[in-house]
């Protein structure tokens, strides 16, 4: 009688889970910038980086920031992420950007906004500012400075 009920209720609850609603995907849009050599995921909340506007950038030949820390682990190899959050935190980070829903905008030749986010090519340098709090980071491939 007490397994029965132990597997009924585990059947239950597997059901609940599986017509649980599942967390909104992420809409961010990438933009390449540096001529190409940087792409960042721009969006108005990023579920994977927590919650609220987020900026997600990376080098796009894979290799890990070089003024990067490294990370603790057994392999301590240097993080290849860097996350902005539009309250102005900045952290390293390690993993990949998600493939792009759509085709990356290039945005070297003049100033692009989307989801509150402003990127805005400044000679060998991209400024990408969250536009309400006015936080954000310098980025090109070889420097990241955050403001």
């Amino acid at each position: 009688m007490m397994r029965q009920a132990v597997t009924t209720l585990g059947a239950a609850l597997a059901g609940a889970l599986m017509l649980a609603p599942q967390a909104a995907a992420d809409t961010g849009q990438q933009v390449l910038v540096d001529s190409g050599a940087v792409r960042c995921d721009l969006s108005a909340d990023n579920p994977a980086f927590g919650t609220g506007p987020v900026a997600v950038c990376a080098l796009t030949n894979g290799q890990p920031w070089g003024m990067a820390p490294f990370e603790s682990s057994k392999w301590n190899q240097r993080l290849n992420l860097i996350v902005v959050r539009g309250t102005g935190e900045f952290y390293w980070d390690r993993g990949d950007l998600p493939e792009p829903a759509s085709t990356p905008v290039s945005v070297d030749g003049g100033e692009y906004h989307v989801n509150g986010w402003a990127v805005q090519p400044e000679g060998l340098r991209t400024k990408v500012t969250y536009m309400p709090t006015g936080h954000g980071v310098y980025v090109n491939a070889g420097n990241i400075r955050r403001f």
